[in-house]
């Protein structure tokens, strides 16, 4: 099998450089993204839960505001999702803010005029147009945080990889598309596993499509395609390590006239 996935995990220097950092440097907001990682038991120190409205003002109030934050995973829907106004908040505050993989994907793109950064491959899928939707990142957990259902990020690399271990591009094309249209608390990894016997043959030498697709969506190959994780580890072994690039000026761009309705009166962003 393909192994796709970022060579964080297996950089000794990362794992030092997390020993060394405290929140006064870093706060990390994760969840499912990360959970899943060895990176996450070393970063546990840094994390928070996924982020909700209210939470960055709130990590910068609570002593000793972190001088970058990275945004990873964040809650949806209506009173709940970290809001622009509050991101433009923690960019005038002078703290570098990073998003990727999920939600910080999403809000790195919305307020990258500002001077929040996005990192890794999905920020770029949203940032160009190859993707617009939410649902694309969005999933069900558990209270651990581990997935329940697969988002179709992922749903689309595991495409890829099928593709690439030969499997015939009609039959991985159908089983993506039908897993796209699925609502995304209804695509768990059972329905996926139903859908792959509707959609690959069963025929074969050795191994047929059908087992080929049903072993990569064993609980123990998931993390082979798991695009969120992938962009997560990456964008904190990025940041620990300076490689992420440093575009916050502590310049705040004037905000969008669109926009400007959603600030508070008298706010002198």
């Amino acid at each position: 099998m393909i192994t796709a996935g970022a060579p964080a995990v297996d950089d000794p220097s990362v794992y030092e450089a997390l020993r060394r950092i405290d929140k006064s440097q870093l706060v990390v907001f994760a969840g499912p993204s990360l959970v899943d990682s060895p990176l996450f038991e070393y970063a546990a120190h840094l994390l928070l839960p996924p982020v909700k409205d209210g939470d960055l003002i709130a990590a910068l109030d609570a002593g000793g505001s972190p001088a970058v934050i990275l945004l990873i995973d964040g809650y949806f829907g209506a009173g709940q999702a970290v809001s622009l106004t509050e991101i433009q908040e923690v960019l005038h505050r002078g703290v570098r803010l990073y998003g990727c993989a999920s939600m910080g994907a999403l809000r790195a793109v919305e307020a990258r005029p500002w001077g929040m950064t996005g990192l890794g491959e999905i920020f770029t899928a949203y940032l160009t147009g190859s993707r617009t939707a939410d649902e694309n990142v969005a999933l069900l957990h558990d209270d651990t945080y581990r997935g329940l259902t697969a988002p179709t990020v992922n749903v689309d690399l595991l495409c890829e990889l099928l593709v690439a271990e030969g499997l015939p591009q009609e039959q991985c094309h159908e089983f993506g598309r039908r897993s796209r249209q699925l609502y995304f608390g209804d695509r768990s990894y059972s329905a996926l596993r139903h859908l792959a016997r509707e959609c690959f043959d069963r025929r074969g030498g050795e191994t047929s499509a059908l087992e080929m697709t049903l072993a990569y969506l064993a609980p123990a190959q998931h993390h082979r395609w798991d695009a969120k994780r992938r962009d997560a580890e990456s964008a904190l072994r990025d940041v620990v390590l300076g490689l992420a690039p440093r575009t916050n000026s502590g310049e705040v761009v004037p905000v969008p006239a669109s926009l400007a309705a959603l600030l508070p009166k008298g706010s002198a962003l």
